[in-house]
């Protein structure tokens, strides 16, 4: 049977008030008070802007995009949709490794999950897109997963979501005499006018900018951990013993940090079948740059905002190899860890993690191998760690956000 913790830890826990301050002396030896306070609680209403984005908050720009995310006519052979890969099931993340988009082909990293995608500043592995809204535009044109060219989404647009579409954005400009399909590199797409070019652009932002407003709706909220840090639950003893190792010998709390359990930084893991040669953040940061569809280009509603997010970003070499800190919120109702997806249960991802770089590790040490140097040397019980990332589970979100508009 698991006990909970001692009853004066019930009181460090608690909201601090005149009443509670007397408590927390006591507390020390039973948890890292201060470090998780800096991890929760966490609500729906803490989401922070989106200032490139005018619509990120408008519901109807939120039922578009929910339409959207649902559509498979989003795709080229119309059986793919966003919720292909982003499994509304499974903590909208994908049940494989590898992700399959239209025709079955297989993707070459696997899609992570959506909730609290909000709370980020970068998106993919590698962060070669700086905005939510951004992001799905560049699924739904990759080959190996919606190969749907942004002409074709202007056409789907215009058929099937013309009245959702302007209800947010305004009428839709007339695409008489334009192909039927098209996207830069294409000869269709090199035909087109600059302003013709710039009309289609312009209906692709915006159909990204839905998505995100529905994407943002997407929140791991009221955990168990939330709520021990609300003061309305107790820890049970391993979970306890996995906190104190989170924020101290496990040294998780160095990446996974703040509300998110993540830091938005881009790290290299030694974990085995992670894809050794895949560029990660290098090549990242390049199509990021010149990404039209970035926070400081034409089609951002804050150019100034993105030009400030830009600003942090540069080529550095030791980037390569590295990816981003994903959340922890929900990490424990995933089928699949790493980008990749190589490693299946959460007690092998601890194991591969404390194995390599803690006890016996091989690359455990001097950190000369250049990865991660500051996770040598960690100390964590595996099981233990286990049962606190549980207490990270996502209460389950509202059914009407989990299927198309409109269905009971």
């Amino acid at each position: 049977m698991q006990m909970p913790l001692h009853w004066t830890s019930i009181f460090c826990l608690a909201p601090l008030t005149a009443t509670s301050l007397i408590f927390t002396a006591g507390c020390g030896p039973d948890l890292p008070i201060e470090e998780l306070r800096a991890m929760g609680p966490l609500s729906p209403s803490m989401v922070p802007p989106s200032p490139t984005n005018a619509v990120a908050d408008t519901p109807r720009a939120a039922a578009l995009g929910q339409a959207l995310f649902f559509d498979e006519q989003l795709s080229a052979d119309g059986a793919v949709s966003c919720a292909s890969c982003h499994d509304p099931r499974n903590n909208f993340a994908d049940t494989r490794p590898l992700s399959l988009g239209v025709e079955e082909r297989e993707g070459t990293r696997h899609a992570p999950t959506l909730m609290n995608l909000a709370f980020q500043d970068f998106y993919f592995w590698d962060g070669r897109t700086d905005s939510l809204w951004s992001t799905p535009l560049q699924a739904i044109e990759a080959e190996a997963e919606g190969d749907f060219s942004r002409v074709e989404v202007a056409h789907l647009m215009a058929e099937r979501h013309r009245e959702g579409y302007e209800a947010v954005f305004g009428p839709l400009p007339s695409l008489d005499g334009f192909p039927a399909q098209g996207q830069p590199g294409e000869g269709p797409w090199q035909a087109l006018s600059p302003s013709q070019q710039e009309t289609i652009n312009r209906i692709f932002a915006n159909t990204g900018k839905a998505l995100e407003a529905y994407q943002r709706q997407l929140v791991c909220a009221d955990t168990k951990f939330d709520r021990v840090m609300a003061g309305e639950a107790q820890f049970t003893e391993p979970e306890a013993e996995g906190a104190r190792h989170f924020v101290g010998s496990g040294k998780c709390a160095a990446c996974h940090s703040g509300i998110n359990f993540s830091d938005s930084g881009f790290h290299r893991v030694p974990i085995p079948g992670l894809g050794a040669d895949d560029l990660g953040r290098a090549e990242g940061v390049a199509s990021l740059l010149e990404n039209i569809f970035n926070s400081a280009g034409d089609f951002s509603d804050d150019a100034g905002a993105g030009a400030d997010i830009l600003a942090e970003v540069d080529f550095d070499p030791s980037d390569r190899g590295a990816f981003k800190t994903p959340t922890l919120r929900g990490v424990a109702q995933r089928r699949t860890f790493g980008h990749l997806g190589s490693v299946r249960t959460l007690e092998g991802w601890l194991e591969e993690v404390y194995m390599r770089r803690g006890r016996g590790g091989q690359r455990g040490g001097a950190g000369g191998d250049g990865f991660a140097p500051e996770l040598d040397g960690i100390r964590f019980n595996p099981r233990a760690m286990a049962a606190f990332l549980r207490t990270l589970n996502c209460a389950p979100l509202p059914a009407a956000l989990t299927q198309p508009p409109g269905q009971d």
